[in-house]
């Protein structure tokens, strides 16, 4: 079990880490922010992963809810008729947290079985 200090210290150095870069680029802090909510919700919790798989999720996740932040605000905006404020602090929780749900489920499932589905055609094809 990991000393509580540790995990403070480095929960305080990543969010140092995002607030500077946030400085440093001027991008929207709520996105920032909310990514990393959303990248930790599921690291935080999953005790079955390893160090480095934890971080490459972290990473990943992070990036992916930065990125695809304004397109999914947008849409939650057009889908909720909501126009006060934007909508892309939150959207960068769910695109980090279903990122981190989306790799976890690709990791563990059997894609061979998957795409044998669609080879050879279907059993009906003769009659």
């Amino acid at each position: 079990m990991s000393e509580p200090i540790s995990g403070t210290g480095a929960a305080a150095t990543a969010l140092t880490g995002v607030s500077l870069y946030g400085l440093l680029t001027g991008a929207d802090y709520g996105v920032l922010f909310g990514a990393f909510a959303g990248a930790t919700f599921y690291i935080a919790t999953a005790p079955d992963l390893s160090r480095p798989r934890r971080i490459a999720y972290f990473i990943v996740s992070y990036i992916l809810g930065v990125l695809c932040s304004g397109l999914l605000g947008a849409k939650l905006q057009s889908w909720t008729g909501y126009s006060d404020q934007p909508l892309d602090a939150l959207a960068a929780v769910i695109v980090s947290a279903l990122a981190i749900k989306l790799l976890t489920l690709l990791s563990n499932y059997d894609l061979n079985t998957f795409f044998a589905r669609f080879r050879g055609g279907g059993s009906n094809a003769d009659k």
